[in-house]
């Protein structure tokens, strides 16, 4: 059991480590501090819920119908131009947009923020519902609970590490200058994966 238990933690590590916009986005607000454990449990809970949809045949979903995953890569790719839009043009106008909104606004665009990186991030379904689910079809029923625990694990721990990462370098990367190469970097990587989507589903 605790074999099973380190191979579902592992795997996670291995496919939720590798930079994409759902980590960005949460070391982004670690370091704009702007609800960033917010931001961390919105994206571990969801794990959680894909993880164990995928363990439990989800995956089956997507042998069935193929052009969900099409679907969801064509929106996560319009999601991310427009937010890659966004931070570049923060950059070049030099706006750092550390400034704290009206508290109740501010948390329904960061909800909203999380729904999209999340569920329009064909990543994300690949890495928990796909590959997970492909593998865990190979666990025994009454080991796929221990197996699901480990990936668990590894999504908190992941998720949360990089949010108060993002916090405790703040005093350094929050600065104007800093933030706006961080805006540039972050707006270049969202057409990056943009494109990369749109070669996805139309290459």
């Amino acid at each position: 059991m605790i074999a099973t238990y380190f191979t579902g933690l592992s795997l996670m590590a291995t496919l939720i480590m590798p930079i994409g916009m759902q980590n960005a986005f949460v070391l982004n607000q670690g370091i704009r501090r702007r609800h960033h454990l917010l931001v961390a449990s919105f994206c571990s809970l969801a794990d959680v819920f894909f993880m164990c949809l995928g363990v439990w045949g989800g995956a089956k979903l997507f042998s069935a119908y193929p052009w969900l995953l099409y679907t969801i890569s064509i929106l996560g790719a319009g999601f991310m131009m427009m937010y890659g839009f966004q931070c570049l043009q923060r950059a070049w106008r030099g706006e750092s947009s550390l400034e704290q909104g009206e508290a109740k606004h501010e948390v329904k665009a960061i909800i909203l923020a999380c729904c999209a990186f999340t569920f329009l991030n064909p990543h994300v379904y690949i890495d928990t519902i796909v590959i997970l689910g492909g593998f865990a079809a190979n666990i025994s029923v009454e080991q796929r609970p221990m197996f699901v625990a480990g990936g668990v694990s590894a999504s908190f721990l992941w998720f949360f590490g990089l949010a108060l990462l993002g916090a405790k370098l703040a005093p350094l990367l929050a600065k104007p200058r800093a933030q706006q190469v961080i805006d540039s970097l972050i707006g270049l990587m969202m057409f990056g994966l943009a494109i990369y989507l749109l070669k996805f589903v139309f290459g």
